[in-house]
């Protein structure tokens, strides 16, 4: 059995918020020791969206999607379906997809769009889903988009306060053209 799927990524896109937040300022607030983020984590700054000025996640989603579309050389209304693949929805309904969806100017494109909920492993999910649906021909360009704003959540607790940032990235894929190896 072959377990291999035909696809490609396509196309590539994010968003990063303009305020950019360091570990030492979040190490202060969470009374944490100097360096403890970075020597935990790695992560010695992360982004922090300001959604009073319009930087949503579903706002931020669909600036990674059009540019991953660009990045594919495709109109974003020549996909078949778009997938949001986040763990902090931004409200319960109409979900994240569909909000992507209209920002993208594709509100009444008939374009199916859905979301998946996996936390951390959200990305995986969608993106296994997309292959299947490519590899099986029911479509041939899907977007993958996963936007977080994680920073209203999120606890002091060590482990978690320096770790988190928020932005939006996005993939479009394809079935990979005949002759050429790219496959998972």
């Amino acid at each position: 059995m072959d377990r291999l799927w035909n696809v490609k990524i396509a196309g590539i896109g994010h968003y990063l918020p303009r305020e950019v937040v360091t570990s030492a300022e979040i190490e202060r607030v969470a009374d944490l020791p100097a360096g403890f983020g970075a020597r935990n984590s790695g992560v010695w700054e992360r982004r922090r969206a300001d959604q009073e000025a319009g930087e949503t996640p579903t706002w931020m989603g669909a600036q990674a999607a059009l540019e991953a579309c660009r990045d594919a050389g495709i109109e974003p209304s020549d996909l078949d379906l778009i997938i949001n693949a986040s763990g902090t929805p931004e409200q319960a309904i109409p979900d994240n997809a569909p909000l992507i969806q209209r920002h993208m100017d594709l509100g009444n494109s008939g374009i199916q769009s859905f979301s998946v909920h996996a936390t951390c492993l959200s990305f995986l999910i969608g993106f296994e889903t997309a292959a299947e649906r490519l590899q099986s021909g029911r479509v041939d360009r899907v977007l993958i988009v996963s936007t977080e704003v994680a920073h209203p959540g999120l606890s002091t607790e060590p482990e978690v306060a320096t770790l988190f940032g928020d932005a939006a990235a996005a993939v479009v894929l394809t079935r990979t053209p005949a002759g050429e190896g790219s496959a998972v």
